[in-house]
């Protein structure tokens, strides 16, 4: 589930971007740098005037990790920063890929296997109970995964978005 950021900072964009980027580590690559090894502040990402990308920094890899995209734009007299806190795109497109291999292609074995078990006369082999076990136990222990990457990342949004506003001085929009 995506959360959503929602700030107005009285600065401009250039200072809001120079503000974020002066109190965090530049992270060279945003999916599987070790950069986020190295470092000391933390926050690491990208910014520039019209666009942030941020993460906390952990000592520990973990894919189902928050980041946050968010877009800079002037309003009235300061900067309005609006984004949403999800994980990489790349992860959340291999867990479409992965889940859904598993439901069409485990899904097919296992209800053939189970088909033939319940409605055949033939014998069956060995082999038929872990066909019919493996497909479900797959969909259980992937949303486990993710559900256990998702709880190790649970207070990140909160902590970026205190991060923000600490450093450009902003109001949470979604607070009032």
């Amino acid at each position: 589930m995506n959360e959503r950021l929602e700030l107005y900072s009285p600065l401009s964009p250039e200072e809001c971007a120079r503000r974020i980027s002066d109190a965090m580590d530049s992270e060279r690559s945003a999916l599987f740098s070790d950069a986020s090894l190295f470092g000391s502040r933390p926050v690491a990402g990208r910014v520039d005037a019209s666009s942030i990308k941020l993460r906390k920094r952990i000592r520990y890899r973990n894919a189902f990790q928050s980041y946050l995209t968010a877009k800079m734009r002037p309003e009235g007299s300061g900067t309005t920063v609006s984004g949403e806190f999800a994980m990489q795109p790349f992860v959340r497109v291999i867990l479409r890929i992965w889940f859904g291999s598993v439901i069409l292609i485990g899904g097919a074995f296992f209800v053939a296997t189970v088909s033939a078990y319940l409605f055949s006369s033939t014998p069956r082999g060995d082999i038929a109970w872990i066909i019919a076990v493996v497909p479900p136990g797959m969909i259980v222990s992937g949303f486990a995964i993710v559900r256990f990457g998702r709880y190790l990342a649970r207070n990140e949004a909160r902590f970026i978005t205190d991060f923000l506003i600490h450093a450009l001085d902003a109001n949470d929009r979604n607070a009032l």
